[in-house]
C-alpha cells in the first residue's frame, strides 16, 4: 500500500487555496493507496485555516495545517516536507495554491514513477488567465515534452517525489532558505538529480494554472523575467563559481542586450504600420533586455523582490 501526502504551501490567496483543495478532493489513486493533504501557510497569521477547516469538515481526506512564520517559499517548503515525513508517506507531491489538479494528476505522475523506474515525476502545467490577457501575451508551452523523457530539473509546481529524497535515512535533501527570491525548486531537483534521483516527465500529468489578471501587465511580465535571469546566475555561482559562470553568461548578456535594443527599434518603426506585430516586436526586445539586466544583476549579488507582491485572491 502507498502512502500519498500532498502539499500545498498558500499565501494570502484563499479562494485559489480553496479551488486549489477541490481538486485534490477529486483525484484517484491506485487502489489500497492512501492519500493525505498537507497545507503550509506562509505568513504571520492564520488567514486560511477557515478554508481548511471547511474541507476537512465535507471532505473525508484527512487534511492538516500548519503555520510557517517565516516568511519564503523555502520555509514553507521544508516544513511541508517535515510533516509530510511525519505521517510516514511514501511518496510526496507537491502543487501551488494558484493551480487545481485534474483527476487523474497524481496517478499518472505515480505511473510514470513506477514505470520507468524514477525517483521523480514532474508534469506539464497548462495557463489560463481569469481575463481577456494582451494580445502579446503568451502561455508557458511545455508540449515539446514528451512521456518518458528524463530530466535533471523539475518544479514545485506539479511533481511527485519518492520520501527517500527528503528521509533522513535516504539523501535527506531541503530547499535552501537563501532562496527566498525564487528558483528553489530548480537547485533542489538538481542536487537530487546529482546524487543519483532520476526524473522522468509526464505529459499526461496534467494541472492548470490560473494567472491573475495583475500579472499579466507588462511591468509584472518583466519583473518576474529579471527574477528568472537573475536565479539562474545565482544558482550557477553557487554551483560551479564565479569565473567559470562569469566565462559563460557574460558574452550571452552581452548579446542580448544588443538584440533587445535591435528589436525594440524594429519595433518602433513597424508599430505605425502593423500595430500589434510592433508591439510584440519591442515586448520581444524588452524582454531580452530585461534579461540580460537580470543576469548582470545575478553577478552581483542583487536578487529579485517579485514575490514580496502577492497575486490573486
Amino acid at each position: 500500500m502507498a502512502r500519498f501526502t500532498v502539499t500545498v504551501c498558500t499565501s494570502k490567496r484563499p479562494q485559489m487555496l480553496s479551488r486549489a483543495l477541490e481538486s485534490l478532493s477529486r483525484l484517484s489513486i491506485p487502489d489500497g493507496s492512501s492519500l493525505t493533504i498537507v497545507v503550509v501557510e506562509n505568513d504571520h497569521e492564520q488567514r486560511s485555516l477557515s478554508v481548511v477547516d471547511q474541507f476537512r469538515s465535507s471532505h473525508a481526506i484527512p487534511i492538516n495545517y500548519y503555520l510557517e512564520p517565516k516568511i519564503g517559499i523555502p520555509h514553507a517548503r521544508n516544513r511541508a516536507i517535515e510533516a509530510a515525513i511525519a505521517g510516514n508517506c511514501d511518496w510526496i507531491a507537491m502543487l501551488d495554491d494558484d493551480e487545481y489538479a485534474e483527476p487523474d494528476w497524481l496517478l499518472q505522475l505515480f505511473n510514470g514513477c513506477t514505470r520507468f523506474d524514477a525517483d521523480v515525476a514532474t508534469g506539464p502545467v497548462t495557463q489560463v488567465t481569469d481575463s481577456e490577457p494582451p494580445h502579446w501575451w503568451k502561455p508557458i508551452s511545455q508540449s515539446r515534452r514528451v512521456t518518458g523523457e528524463f530530466r535533471r530539473d523539475a518544479y514545485t509546481n506539479n511533481v511527485l517525489l519518492n520520501s527517500r529524497i527528503v528521509a533522513g535515512d535516504g539523501l535527506g535533501l531541503r530547499f535552501d532558505d537563501r532562496l527566498t527570491f525564487g528558483a528553489e525548486d530548480v537547485d533542489f531537483f538538481r542536487r537530487a538529480h546529482a546524487k543519483g534521483a532520476r526524473i522522468v516527465f509526464v505529459a499526461e500529468a496534467m494541472v492548470i494554472e490560473t494567472v491573475p489578471t495583475s500579472r499579466l501587465t507588462l511591468r509584472r511580465i518583466l519583473e518576474r523575467t529579471y527574477m528568472v535571469a537573475a536565479a539562474a546566475v545565482f544558482l550557477d555561482i553557487m554551483r560551479d563559481g564565479y569565473p567559470k559562470t562569469l566565462a559563460r553568461r557574460l558574452p550571452h548578456g552581452v548579446r542580448r542586450i544588443f538584440i533587445g535594443i535591435l528589436l525594440m527599434l524594429a519595433g518602433a518603426c513597424l508599430w505605425p504600420l502593423r500595430r500589434f506585430a510592433g508591439e510584440k516586436t519591442m515586448l520581444k526586445g524588452m524582454i531580452s533586455v530585461t534579461k540580460a539586466w537580470g543576469n548582470l544583476s545575478g553577478f552581483f549579488g542583487r536578487t529579485s523582490t517579485y514575490y514580496r507582491r502577492v497575486d490573486g485572491a
